[in-house]
């Protein structure tokens, strides 16, 4: 800052000028705006007027994408639709599967057993069969993958991607189970309730039930240890 401009605001607000004035006679010296509104904040002003940051002084910009949520969470979305993808895949095919056996070990009396059928029951059998050799390997792969990353941050259990997966999954197991009781006690009062049939509920109510509590209690257990 010029001492000589300094010198003449003094002198001229010494004089009785009011700053529109000394304003107006350095501009037509030819002073710079903004040197003359330095001088006049800097003798009324307590600080200096802070210098702004020079271009090698600056924060660099992160890039875009660095240090960002939304690739982790996508992230953890695929595999979350993943796992619980082949959990729908496997346990279901496995139902099927189980199925197919019961209809040949309690055959129904009014059925009548052809070459064709045979056929179309173990082509069924041997495709319910491929799934489940694939499907649940990888279900158990990407859920000990899940659980491993809950156990090492404990916030990722807080994902709602998580929540929402865990409890459409326990949903549907509990309307499951209903279905399979209602259709029970259908059959019961209906007197149709056969081996066959008995077994195919115990199936369904094992399978479902077994996900449903297991589900029900990683759930649990990781929002009591949220608290």
């Amino acid at each position: 800052m010029d001492e000589k401009l300094i010198q003449f605001v003094d002198h001229a607000r010494d004089k009785g000028m009011d700053h529109a004035t000394i304003r107006q006679l350095l501009l037509s010296a030819g002073w710079k705006e903004n040197a003359v509104a330095e001088v006049f904040c800097t003798r009324d002003l307590e600080l200096p007027i802070p210098k702004p940051p020079t271009p090698a002084s600056r924060p660099a910009r992160p890039k875009r994408g660095s240090g960002s949520v939304w690739p982790r969470r996508a992230r953890d979305a695929l595999f979350h639709l993943l796992t619980y993808g082949a959990l729908y895949t496997w346990a279901t095919s496995l139902i099927l599967l189980l199925f197919t056996y019961l209809d040949f070990a309690f055959p129904d009396p009014a059925w009548k057993f052809s070459q064709a059928r045979i056929d179309e029951a173990f082509s069924i059998i041997r495709a319910q069969l491929a799934i489940v050799i694939v499907a649940f390997p990888v279900f158990l792969v990407l859920w000990h993958y899940l659980l491993r990353e809950v156990r090492l941050d404990s916030e990722k259990a807080k994902g709602g991607i998580r929540r929402w997966l865990g409890y459409l999954a326990v949903f549907v197991g509990a309307l499951t189970l209903s279905g399979d009781v209602m259709t029970l006690i259908y059959l019961l009062l209906e007197g149709q309730l056969s081996t066959r049939l008995l077994l195919k509920t115990a199936v369904l109510f094992l399978i479902a039930g077994s996900l449903v509590l297991y589900l029900s209690h990683t759930l649990r257990s990781e929002k009591e240890a949220e608290q």
